[in-house]
C-alpha cells in the first residue's frame, strides 16, 4: 500500500458535509479497514466535522481544513480551524455514556466524543499549532490479509 494524503479545505456549512464523507470514504478505499469498520470511521469523522460546523463559529463563517494521511500503519484526520477555543476536559474525554438512559431521558446530540472514542484508537486536542483549534483522530489500520496457500 502506498502513503495517502489528501487535504480540504471547505467553510463550516453543513452543506459540505457529505463531500467530506465522500473523501473519507475515498481514502478509505485504499486502506485495509473493512467495511464495518470504514463505515464506522465516516461517522466519527462526521460527528468531529458537525461539532465545528455547528460551534466552532458561533453563528458565523469561517474555514475548517482537513487533512487525511494514511499510510501502511494508520489513518490519521486532522480537522483545524479558528473559531472558538474548544477546551475539552479531561472528564469529558473519558466519560462513559449510558446510551439507553440517554434515549430514556430524550436527550439529542452530545454523543459526538463518546462515538469518537468507542470508534478511533487515539483523539487528541492541539492547541499548539497556527490555528486555534486542532483534532487529530488516528485508527491503527489492521495488517493486509495474508493470500491463501497455495494461491
Amino acid at each position: 500500500m502506498t502513503h495517502i494524503r489528501r487535504s480540504l479545505t471547505i467553510s463550516n456549512e453543513t452543506r459540505h458535509l457529505s463531500l467530506v464523507r465522500a473523501v473519507v470514504s475515498e481514502v478509505l478505499d485504499a486502506s485495509t479497514f473493512d467495511g464495518k469498520t470504514r463505515n464506522k470511521i465516516i461517522v466519527a469523522v462526521d460527528e468531529a466535522l458537525a461539532n465545528v460546523v455547528e460551534h466552532a463559529y458561533q453563528g458565523g463563517t469561517g474555514p475548517i481544513e482537513l487533512g487525511f494521511d494514511l499510510d501502511p500503519e494508520k489513518l490519521v484526520v486532522r480537522i483545524r480551524d479558528n473559531g472558538v477555543r474548544f477546551e475539552p476536559s479531561a472528564a469529558r474525554l473519558t466519560a462513559q455514556i449510558d446510551i439507553k438512559e440517554h434515549i430514556r431521558l430524550g436527550l439529542k446530540g452530545g454523543l459526538g466524543l463518546f462515538l469518537m472514542r468507542q470508534i478511533m484508537d487515539e483523539i487528541q486536542y492541539v492547541h499548539d499549532t497556527e490555528f486555534v483549534n486542532e483534532l487529530i483522530l488516528t485508527k491503527k489500520q489492521p495488517p493486509p490479509a495474508e493470500a491463501p496457500a497455495g494461491a
